[in-house]
């Protein structure tokens, strides 16, 4: 934080550090005034602290704090949810994260397969459930993930809702959109097209989703 000199309060004659509240309390003007805030003495010292003139950087340390300040501010940032599909790293905004719950097995929908693996019941009602790796093209991971890491992901848009099983959830990351890298060509097709940009995350790099085109996707497929 940048202030100025505490020179002002830390002088040891200052009666509040001790006859005040900060001291011994046995000056008599605490029966009128309680406190030493409301003291007039405290009050003209504060005066002469904030009339006092400022160091001759203050102002040029402040612009540029404040300059940097605006520039986050105006960029696009975004709360991320950051999973993991096969052997790949993805995240959707949190604006469309409904829950995180444990990992069940979907109930088979007769005469459906491939993309919709199921219906689950949430809390009590049925969602469909979506394979996301196949929709993007994952490949399985060379591990597998045991089942105490599998995660059903609940995801919401407007009216819209759909469940996918993650191989394993990390946790919620800031992301600035202006600062997200093209996603590498080797990527496939499909995950290309719907990825926003990579951003990394420890030694990890993560496609972040665009959830409108994911969206449009599952409903182009599904319908």
């Amino acid at each position: 934080m940048i202030a100025k000199p505490l020179a002002v309060i830390a002088r040891p004659d200052q009666c509040w550090n001790h006859i005040g509240v900060r001291g011994d309390r046995s000056c008599p003007e605490l029966v009128k005034v309680t406190h030493c805030h409301n003291c007039p003495v405290f009050a003209a010292a504060g005066r002469k602290f904030l009339d006092a003139p400022s160091p001759p950087d203050y102002l040029d340390a402040w612009t540029v704090r404040l300059a940097a300040r605006d520039e986050t501010r105006e960029g696009d940032e975004s709360s991320v949810l950051v999973f993991r599909l096969g052997d790949e790293w993805l995240a959707l905004p949190v604006s469309v994260l409904v829950e995180v719950t444990r990992f069940r097995a979907a109930h088979r929908v007769p005469h459906r397969g491939g993309l919709l693996s199921g219906l689950v019941n949430i809390r009590g009602e049925l969602h469909l459930c979506v394979r996301l790796d196949l929709l993007l093209g994952v490949a399985a991971a060379d591990s597998p993930t045991g089942e105490e890491l599998r995660r059903l992901v609940v995801i919401r848009r407007e009216n819209e809702g759909w469940v996918f099983p993650a191989d394993e959830v990390d946790q919620v990351h800031r992301v600035l959109f202006p600062d997200l890298s093209a996603a590498a060509p080797t990527l496939a097709r499909s995950q290309v097209k719907l990825t926003r940009g990579v951003f990394p995350s420890g030694s990890r790099s993560v496609g972040l989703l665009d959830d409108s085109r994911l969206f449009q996707a599952l409903r182009e497929r599904l319908r």
